[in-house]
């Protein structure tokens, strides 16, 4: 917790934005149970309601809470103490994509953190909710969260009544999981000779197509993009690459089957290697042995799956009773404004100019760094050296949520 110091003045600071900012409601918010954490207190305070806006905006303005959540859920009663005396009637289908579900972005910068969160969950919004699973603009929700993420929330009729496990097979969808490699390249029996009463056949494999749509689709665009990545490097630094992708399997795959499956994609006659045929014919029969098909395969499902994925908190989509941030309160470790935002706004949106909260002025406040600090917000860069300096105070909002400053107490 910041000193007492640093408290007070993040508090007066939080009642000051609550007091000027016109608060975003959730739809049918008398229906939906409040939850708020704080800063002079411990635990959370839930089962909470509300009947009217005003009456939010006073308990935000009186008690100054850090985070400020609400329930995905509607409910007969609110504010009831437990579960079954709210009397559950339906909820929002929540996604919520922040560092911990990217790969790679836990161990960024915040600034380079929200942007590869970003560029997620655009691809997420494009590519599935919008893509596949055929939702509309309108029906979508997006919410910077004020700290490491978004949500998107949908509220649209078809959704509100769906269970948790109808709500975790769409977020099985969404990342892949259990995706049957059988299913992707379906295989077909076919007859290649008979003697007596012995008919002999074989498996012949179909590759994805572009046309196919859904999950089909997008493997073979992640196909296509990994062939690509490895038609530009050298022959060594492509068997490389191809043992690093199958490093996981379960299978020891040696260098003669890797330099095998490398000479059946891209060795012999341009227009005629496997590679060339894949794109051109479609087919998946470029392959000379069942081992480099095999290994194929388990790049597919190793790597090129992963990239084609979705990311999401699988335990907030399938969960019917979540809290959740509220669309204009402020987050408590970072200052930022949890800001709701149009799809065509995402593009743009920059937390460290758009979610810096308006009623945070210029007013120079004294402030502790506790090391040296190089930031920009609102486009205003700041170089800071450890120890005592004044900054604006929608600089040591922020800077003192995120414990990187303080101030003395007197």
């Amino acid at each position: 917790m910041p000193s007492d110091e640093s408290s007070r003045f993040i508090m007066n600071m939080f009642s000051k934005h609550y007091r000027e900012a016109s608060l975003t409601m959730p739809d049918r918010f008398s229906k939906r149970e409040f939850g708020f954490m704080f800063f002079d207190r411990q635990g959370m305070m839930r089962h909470v309601g509300f009947p009217t806006r005003a009456a939010l905006k006073k308990y935000l303005v009186e008690q100054v809470p850090a985070h400020v959540y609400y329930s995905c859920a509607y409910y007969e009663t609110p504010d009831a103490p437990t579960m079954a005396e709210k009397k559950w009637q339906g909820a929002d289908l929540i996604f919520d994509l922040d560092a911990d579900h990217v790969e790679g972005a836990q161990s960024l910068p915040y600034e380079k953190m929200l942007i590869r969160v970003k560029e997620e969950v655009i691809r997420l919004i494009d590519e599935f909710l919008l893509g596949d699973l055929g939702f509309e603009t309108e029906d979508l929700r997006i919410v910077f969260s004020g700290g490491r993420g978004y949500h998107v929330h949908i509220n649209n009729p078809r959704v509100i009544k769906l269970s948790s496990h109808e709500r975790r097979e769409i977020v099985d969808y969404v990342t892949g999981t259990d995706l049957d490699m059988e299913w992707v390249f379906p295989s077909t029996t076919f007859e290649v000779g008979r003697f007596k009463d012995r008919i002999d056949s074989e498996h012949k494999r179909s590759m994805p197509s572009g046309k196919d749509g859904g999950w089909r689709a997008r493997i073979r665009k992640g196909i296509d993009g990994f062939l690509d990545e490895l038609e530009k490097v050298s022959a060594g630094e492509a068997e490389k690459r191809l043992g690093e992708m199958l490093s996981e399997s379960k299978r020891d795959i040696g260098k003669k089957t890797l330099n095998g499956l490398y000479k059946d994609l891209f060795a012999g006659k341009e227009g005629r290697r496997g590679v060339d045929r894949i794109r051109s014919e479609n087919t998946f029969e470029v392959f000379s042995e069942k081992r480099h098909a095999d290994a194929f395969l388990e790049i597919v499902e190793l790597k090129v799956k992963g990239r084609m994925k979705g990311e999401t908190d699988e335990p907030v989509t399938s969960d019917i009773k979540r809290l959740i941030r509220l669309p204009s309160s402020l987050h408590g470790k970072t200052g930022f404004e949890v800001v709701p935002l149009e799809r065509d706004e995402l593009d743009s949106f920059d937390p460290f100019r758009d979610a810096v909260p308006k009623a945070f002025g210029k007013e120079e406040t004294r402030i502790v760094c506790d090391k040296p600090i190089s930031l920009v917000l609102r486009d205003e860069s700041f170089s800071l050296d450890a120890g005592a300096c004044k900054v604006p105070e929608f600089v040591a909002v922020h800077l003192l949520c995120r414990r990187l400053a303080h101030i003395e107490n007197q």
